[in-house]
């Protein structure tokens, strides 16, 4: 085998069934056209919709482990990445539709720039818009100019420049969406740090692979559907909540005692934001913003 496929599926069965008939089809065309052989994996998060059944019988040839609890996006993915033996993984949401030739062209990438370690792919939205999924690394002062609505003056950690996306260039994170990686990436940073259950977790993996010296790429020439916020039942605000706790333990993780200057920052940061959309009569944003000041 040379790529290993991981997909976690948690609720999602409609959706996942569409995914894996993309994710096959993609592979096919990319074992016909460069001779690789490929692999897919799904770990069922203790879904109560169906999904276990729906795959062994409409996906027979994927190995599908199913767990008995809810493992998280981190944890989940890391328990996979261990079994894998082979040299490239790719970690895809069950909500991430491939084109046909997405596999192909990915690993194709690999061995054409020799100093591309991971590579993320652009993701649109089903309406085909693009979904910004690459950035800077966070750090306390591109931290600050976000919460306080100022990301266009300082290099932004969540980019919505159009230009940033239309070439392939060096980014410090890619989403989890999808993440293709060497393998000894996962085997020299152990991971998915697994006390992120969901959000941040794939922007902090990011900081310690660059902190190892490998290269994160975006390449916008793969390009994939995302469905963003299926896995989580499109509840974008507790997305919201998430993030904000994952940006706190990355803060106080990778800079320390910092964290705790630029607090004072997120805090007015999110006061402005509930008061403004409270003006603007938008209530249930400014609930959001109140909820976060619980966990910054």
């Amino acid at each position: 085998m040379d790529l290993s496929v991981i997909i976690l599926s948690y609720n999602t069965k409609d959706i996942t069934d569409i995914c894996l008939s993309k994710v096959e089809a993609s592979k096919i065309y990319c074992q016909k056209k460069m001779g690789n052989k490929i692999e897919i994996l799904v770990l069922d998060n203790a879904s109560k919709d169906g999904s276990p059944a729906m795959i062994r019988q409409n996906h027979p040839s994927i190995k599908l482990t199913a767990s008995f609890e809810n493992t998280g996006f981190s944890k989940g993915n890391n328990l996979i990445m261990k079994e894998v033996k082979t040299p490239y993984i790719l970690l895809l949401n069950s909500d991430c539709y491939l084109e046909e030739e997405s596999l192909y062209k990915a690993l194709a990438y690999f061995r054409v720039n020799k100093n591309c370690d991971a590579l993320g792919a652009r993701l649109n939205y089903s309406t085909g818009n693009l979904q910004p999924s690459a950035g800077n690394l966070p750090n306390p002062l591109n931290i600050i100019f976000w919460i306080l609505g100022l990301s266009f003056l300082f290099s932004s950690f969540h980019p919505k420049n159009k230009n940033y996306f239309s070439k392939n260039h060096q980014v410090g994170w890619i989403m989890g969406a999808f993440f293709m990686l060497k393998k000894e990436i996962f085997d020299t940073t152990d991971g998915f740090d697994e006390k992120i259950f969901m959000h941040m977790e794939e922007i902090e993996w990011c900081k310690r692979i660059y902190d190892f010296g490998y290269k994160i790429w975006y390449v916008p020439s793969v390009s994939v559907i995302h469905l963003h916020g299926a896995s989580t039942n499109f509840d974008l605000g507790s997305s919201y909540f998430n993030e904000l706790k994952g940006i706190k333990y990355y803060l106080q993780k990778h800079y320390g005692i910092i964290y705790y200057p630029v607090k004072l920052f997120l805090i007015l940061g999110l006061i402005m934001r509930v008061i403004v959309f409270s003006l603007l009569f938008k209530t249930q944003r400014a609930k959001i913003y109140m909820k976060g000041l619980s966990v910054v």
